[in-house]
């Protein structure tokens, strides 16, 4: 590989602008190309769940909590099954929250004032990529531009750019499941505590979204299951929620904005190649279930800066190497673990109830457990 001084990012969400600030430097310039108007994408609510690792990545780039709009703390993470007085209650202390809720677009505008600050980094807005042409590394846009590139990373949002270049390992058990998402406002104050409801039909989670009584809500499960909660008027909907729910929160008083969405899981089996580098739901995607994705991204985004770093900020194959080597491991268990927590809940077989029952109790009631699963789940570690 000749020596890079320019990359060329496909999808300017979080992802792309991340990668961005990370590697945008004298010797690395960075230009993003991103198909939605820049309003379009500020204004998306999908909440995204927060991990310290996350907040870490970026206090980096001088975006705080305590200091920057749209950040949510959450106070605790409340895991529970249907039918079953077995649960577990995840938290650290009074005065630091176990994560955090942010909506996909206040996220966006915060990185964006970053981006908007680095002469390094340009940014293109309403540029759809329509076709890549990997053996005269070039790729046409929606106004029928021809770009060349030296260096191409794709990250959220390309498609089926890559289909034709790179191959997934794909899990078929989750080929017919579906999330719904939508707003909701209780009819009790959520106290900024996100919740884990699992029934033999699928996981609901629960995440707050503001500091009162709005939350997100993902109810995932079969097709056939979730489009009939989505054809439910209001009404016959709340009585689901709280048929499935319990009355934690009370009733749902609001019910705003649902929609589905198809869940994959599954990755690539090498995540670079060539020139070529995939990043974020573009290299894997998971069930929402453990709320990791888009925090194992930002893991990602760190080990490969870090690396490349490590190399004069020489990009090479020696980096990528480095970074598939790095990050496969922590990938490959956190899909593992996701899945095994959705096929492990999401039936209801003779016996099974009292088992996973037994197995929350000893959770919640075990300080070692408890401070190993959040530790695995706030920095990746084994």
């Amino acid at each position: 590989m000749e020596k890079v001084k320019k990359i060329d990012v496909i999808g300017g969400g979080p992802v792309g602008l991340l990668f961005a600030l990370f590697n945008a430097s004298k010797n690395l310039s960075i230009c993003i190309h991103e198909r939605l108007s820049k309003n379009d994408l500020t204004i998306q609510n999908k909440a995204l769940a927060l991990s310290h690792s996350t907040i870490d990545v970026l206090n980096k780039f001088d975006i705080k909590p305590n200091q920057a709009t749209g950040f949510i703390p959450i106070s605790k993470i409340h895991t529970s099954q249907k039918g079953s007085f077995g649960r577990a209650i995840l938290s650290l202390n009074e005065n630091t929250p176990i994560g955090f809720v942010i909506k996909y677009g206040d996220l966006v505008s915060a990185l964006l004032e970053k981006v908007c600050k680095n002469s390094f980094i340009e940014l293109s807005f309403s540029k759809e990529i329509k076709k890549v042409n990997f053996s005269s590394n070039n790729f046409e846009d929606n106004d029928g531009h021809k770009n060349n590139y030296d260096f191409i990373v794709f990250s959220d949002g390309i498609g089926n750019l890559l289909t034709d270049k790179f191959t997934f390992h794909t899990h078929d058990d989750f080929d017919n499941l579906f999330g719904l998402v939508a707003e909701v406002d209780s009819e009790l104050n959520h106290n900024n505590v996100a919740y884990e409801r699992f029934t033999p039909d699928g996981p609901m989670a629960l995440l707050p979204i503001d500091d009162y009584r709005k939350s997100t809500l993902i109810w995932t499960g079969e097709k056939k299951k979730v489009d009939r909660l989505l054809a439910l008027g209001d009404t016959e909907f709340k009585y689901m929620f709280l048929k499935n729910f319990g009355e934690r929160l009370g009733s749902l008083k609001l019910v705003n904005h649902k929609k589905i969405f198809p869940l994959r899981h599954q990755y690539l089996n090498s995540t670079a190649l060539e020139n070529i580098l995939v990043l974020g739901n573009a290299a894997h995607s998971m069930h929402p279930v453990a709320g990791q994705g888009f925090n194992l991204t930002v893991r990602d985004l760190n080990s490969f800066n870090m690396i490349l770093e490590g190399n004069k900020s020489l990009l090479d194959d020696q980096v990528l190497n480095l970074y598939q080597d790095a990050r496969r491991k922590e990938m490959i268990s956190l899909m593992q673990i996701t899945s095994g927590l959705v096929k492990g809940f999401s039936n209801n077989y003779f016996g099974i109830n009292k088992l996973r029952s037994i197995g929350l109790n000893l959770l919640d009631n075990n300080a070692f457990l408890k401070k190993e699963f959040i530790s695995r789940f706030s920095y990746g570690k084994d």
